[in-house]
């Protein structure tokens, strides 16, 4: 075998394992171009900002996902979680500061408090759909309820208030023009996502998605890695919570709750598997930006608000059938070759 035969085979190799991906980019720069034609400005220092600050919450609320339709599960509560984060940090932020005297304290101990509710809340809903055998689907559908509960328990009505030291980690890098919304980006992206997935747990979940009883067979403790992945979630919804409460400086029960379905879609168009055992967040950073820009085009065209809500579905639709093809042609090409 020649040099350029092992090069062919290697690139071949490649593309047929991440072409969802590779389309997925591709799509996303189509769609980048005919935003850029549309916003003038995009080149700006707030255009920038601008377009970047679309991302948030999405970014975590498609990170938690993600995660959990790789062991081939669904969180519908996701938007909940991140409502409940918001609404944490938003009522309890000055109180706790101005108790300790010091606002970076509070800002930190309410920060903390909102992960670790949206970790608990995970850990809720792992429990329940291991211990009781019932699927994620149903679970996270009832939980989310409870959640949203909960938010407007702590702020009935959106409100609150921030230090504006805190919210500066909704603008700018200081002394620079680059949001803080890119830093965001990259934090869900190298510092949760890669060392996640180059971990054991990682490995760990991949394996459960793709063949549970050959994950189990393998020594991977199916229950317990199912329990850490719907914490890892909630943790992370938390987290965008914390985030988006500095964009807002505000709190709202209800204010996220188009974030469940939309983080589906985005990590759909991204390439993750609704079947599980294939994606990662890698993929659905194109589907997040794809996604928002669509929006952001459809509120720029002035589309009516019941339009842009048959788009969000059709986009949906479309990521389902593209995975769903993508799964008929894996299955033709198996049985191609045990023929």
């Amino acid at each position: 075998m020649n040099v350029t035969t092992r090069k062919n085979k290697r690139f071949y190799y490649f593309y047929d394992k991440n072409k969802q991906i590779i389309f997925a980019y591709i799509m996303m720069l189509l769609v980048l171009i005919v935003y850029i034609v549309n916003q003038p400005n995009f080149f700006s220092a707030y255009g920038i900002k601008s377009t970047f600050d679309q991302l948030q919450p999405l970014t975590y609320a498609a990170l938690g996902q993600t995660v959990v339709l790789i062991t081939k599960g669904t969180d519908l509560s996701i938007g909940a979680l991140i409502g409940l984060a918001n609404c944490v940090a938003a009522t309890y932020m000055m109180p706790i500061g101005e108790s300790l005297g010091s606002p970076w304290l509070g800002i930190l101990i309410v920060s903390l408090l909102a992960v670790l509710a949206g970790a608990l809340a995970g850990a809720f809903n792992g429990m329940i759909i291991i211990k009781g055998n019932i699927q994620p689907m149903v679970v996270t559908l009832a939980t989310s309820f409870v959640f949203t509960g909960i938010a407007l328990y702590i702020r009935p009505t959106s409100g609150g208030e921030v230090y504006p030291e805190f919210a500066q980690l909704g603008k700018y890098i200081p002394s620079t023009k680059i949001p803080m919304s890119i830093i965001w980006l990259l934090v869900a992206a190298v510092c949760i996502w890669i060392p996640v997935r180059k971990s054991r747990f990682g490995q760990a979940i991949y394996a459960v998605g793709g063949n549970e009883s050959a994950a189990y067979a393998s020594g991977i403790n199916v229950a317990k890695t199912k329990l850490k992945v719907y914490m890892f979630s909630g943790a992370v919804c938390g987290l965008g919570g914390v985030i988006l409460t500095a964009y807002n400086r505000s709190g709202s029960a209800t204010g996220c709750e188009s974030a469940t379905m939309n983080a589906v879609a985005a990590s759909v168009l991204g390439g993750t598997a609704l079947t599980g055992g294939k994606g990662g967040f890698v993929g659905t950073i194109a589907g997040i930006v794809i996604y928002s820009l669509i929006l952001g085009l459809l509120i720029f065209w002035g589309v009516n608000a019941y339009y842009q809500s048959l788009f969000k579905g059709a986009i949906l639709i479309f990521a389902v059938a593209i995975n769903m093809l993508d799964r008929i042609r894996f299955r033709k090409k198996g049985a191609s070759a045990n023929d």
